[in-house]
């Protein structure tokens, strides 16, 4: 399989309904595994999603999806939680997000560089690779998120951070 993840800015905002369309035109126009794209805000660079990526690749390899499509298994995977509303809520788009981060996985790469062409036109996306790694304006977000989940720490290092949103991601995949 071939995966592919990019990053920008959404020049105009969609609707949820509307993403979920593009996203499913998108998979069966280009016969791909799986299509997400992600609010940036609460993902904490490369290796988390790339940690949430091999888990569902994992767990679909394996049927024992949580989900019934890979797309949804990366959300929940990436978000943490079994419960498709809470992943939503968390990682899903909405008026207020400024940046997302795109997930496209296939089995040939021109078939996901042509997809993933047609979704920055779909999304109007001025795509920016830098976002992934731009954790100094997630801290906050991320800190929040940790402590809702019952981390007692008042302030994490970036790699605190890390290994806390990666142990989230093993222990779905264990329950």
């Amino acid at each position: 399989m071939q995966l592919l993840i990019f990053a920008g800015v959404p020049k105009t905002k969609l609707s949820p309904l509307e993403i979920g369309q593009i996203l499913s035109e998108l998979i069966s126009k280009y016969n791909l595994k799986a299509a997400q794209i992600l609010d940036n805000r609460y993902i904490w660079g490369k290796n988390h999603i790339l940690s949430a990526i091999w888990h569902a690749l994992k767990a679909y390899q394996n049927n024992r999806m949580i989900s019934k499509t890979l797309s949804m298994e990366i959300l929940l995977y990436t978000a943490g939680f079994r419960q498709i509303k809470k992943a939503v809520e968390l990682l899903g788009i909405r008026v207020s997000t400024e940046e997302v981060i795109g997930i496209i996985i296939g089995e040939k790469q021109d078939q996901i560089i042509e997809s993933c062409i047609s979704a920055q036109k779909s999304f109007q996306l001025d795509l920016r690779l830098d976002l992934l790694n731009n954790l100094s304006s997630k801290h906050q977000y991320i800190l929040k998120l940790l402590i809702n989940e019952g981390f007692y720490a008042t302030n994490f290092s970036n790699s605190e951070i890390e290994n806390a949103i990666l142990q989230r991601i093993a222990i779905l995949a264990l329950e």
